[in-house]
């Protein structure tokens, strides 16, 4: 949209929020661009850097169950499974659907 009075160069630039410099519609704006370029160029995101070097991080021989026993107590948990009372319950009900077959 050209207004009265302004030229058509005017009226198709903008100032960058950023970094205040003069930007064409449609272009990406000079100086924001040389900001992400110098930053991509120091390193992908994954990558480490020297400050992460000094960390306190297990070695090679960290040893799983030790750190188990240590974080969580060293009383073995309760053992899964089927208590005497259930073998015994099972046990009835098949003898009485084998009765109840067997009497037919």
């Amino acid at each position: 949209m050209v207004y009265r009075g302004e030229k058509m160069s005017e009226a198709l630039s903008y100032r960058c929020p950023f970094c205040d410099r003069e930007v064409r519609v449609g272009k990406p704006c000079p100086g924001c661009t040389e900001k992400t370029q110098t930053s991509r160029r120091a390193g992908k995101s994954w990558q480490q850097d020297s400050a992460a070097d000094g960390l306190d991080l297990p070695d090679e021989d960290f040893d799983y169950d030790e750190f188990v026993a240590r974080e969580f107590g060293r009383t073995p948990h309760r053992q899964l499974g089927v208590r005497w009372y259930w073998w015994l319950l099972g046990v009835a009900v098949l003898a009485a659907l084998i009765a109840g077959w067997i009497i037919q």
